[in-house]
């Protein structure tokens, strides 16, 4: 088959970017037989690498995806005209959406396939929207979106129950594609190298739920430093680096929390390999891949549970209601003061985290894509 893949969060510095570079990639190097047209914008195209089966299809826009597509900002119409009219020039068999994030209106009539990652949006606007009308665009766009595909992937279990129950689609038309940590993700040689510090690794937003890992951090038994490794200043998602600033500051904790901004993947290997400790304490996530690149760097990991994050991690890790600090607090006290207990939980870790890959996710979607390709 001829498969379009829309590239617009190829740029993308979180999980959408990250699913779709490490997809992208384990596709060059799965023996499937098809041929893949990757639409980019201007920018990203200069930074596609070399990769097997893969032709760029450079789509000249007004502005970038993730300018764009930002909390507080839309796409124009002009910019979603382009991008149609480029796919449809193409002869394609099917076309992908890996993410409806960037997703555009389709002109001509092909087998489609969405990615939609999960629900947070949806179920808490509060999370993700600067206003009134930044929802309005959202809801239009996935109901457009969901109108127009054959068939959607998610990456949870978690979140296509959440498909379900808040889009009312059919657990027939849903398949799951989960993530995986990427191969530079690995133990360090020895334990010796773990630094006594906290690891938080993502976006510092409203979903994140930081305010219960800061006031954790006042209630633990001895004094730790939290760093917390996330573009705070130019992402685009909706940010609430102040509020978490001025709580620990509030708490009296500024001095013991370090905002490390958008880390390197060089960076964030080391982090991941000294960190003592890794929590997510999200109040939702579709599937939470910090958690699963800790694993694999053979950190302990604690989640909060209600989401995709016990499923992901399963019982090699620990969990605590997203509401209670205390709770948060104790099970870090139990890492902590239990060495039998970390190494546990680390080589537990590990062995969860192998049972992920992306070539298997290659795998999944590729089929995916031949599925909805004959269902026109």
């Amino acid at each position: 088959m001829r498969i379009g893949i829309d590239g617009g969060s190829w740029s993308n510095k979180r999980g959408y970017g990250r699913f779709l570079r490490e997809l992208a990639g384990a596709l060059a190097k799965t023996d499937h037989g098809h041929q893949f047209v990757m639409f980019l914008d201007q920018a990203a195209a200069r930074e596609f690498p070399s990769l097997t089966g893969f032709t760029v299809r450079e789509v000249r826009i007004g502005q970038s995806v993730g300018d764009a597509a930002r909390h507080d900002g839309n796409r124009g119409p002009l910019d979603l005209l382009r991008m149609g009219l480029a796919v449809a020039s193409e002869r394609l068999d099917v076309f992908c959406f890996p993410t409806v994030y960037s997703y555009f209106p389709l002109l001509r009539r092909v087998p489609t396939v969405v990615g939609i990652h999960d629900t947070i949006a949806d179920r808490n606007p509060q999370f993700a929207f600067a206003g009134a009308q930044q929802r309005m665009f959202w809801k239009a766009k996935l109901r457009l979106a969901i109108f127009q595909t054959d068939l959607v992937f998610t990456v949870s279990n978690y979140s296509r129950q959440c498909l379900i129950d808040v889009h009312g689609l059919k657990r027939e038309r849903i398949r799951v594609v989960p993530e995986a940590a990427a191969p530079q993700f690995q133990p360090p040689a020895t334990s010796d190298q773990r630094e006594h510090f906290i690891l938080y690794v993502g976006g510092v937003s409203p979903n994140k739920n930081l305010g219960t890992l800061i006031r954790a951090l006042g209630m633990l038994n001895e004094p730790c430093l939290l760093k917390i490794a996330g573009d705070y200043s130019s992402e685009g998602f909706r940010s609430c680096y102040e509020e978490v600033r001025a709580l620990a500051a509030e708490e009296g904790l500024l001095e013991k929390v370090e905002f490390l901004g958008f880390v390197s993947d060089d960076e964030l290997v080391r982090l991941y390999q000294r960190a003592a400790v890794f929590v997510l304490p999200s109040f939702d996530e579709g599937f939470g891949l910090p958690a699963i690149e800790a694993m694999a760097s053979g950190a302990p990991v604690i989640v909060s549970e209600g989401n995709s994050l016990t499923e992901v991690v399963g019982d090699a890790g620990l969990a605590f209601r997203a509401d209670n600090p205390k709770g948060l607090a104790a099970a870090i006290n139990r890492v902590f003061s239990d060495l039998i207990l970390w190494h546990r939980l680390s080589d537990a870790g590990v062995r969860r985290a192998a049972e992920f890959s992306w070539a298997r996710s290659a795998a999944l979607f590729i089929q995916v894509l031949e599925e909805a390709s004959r269902l026109r």
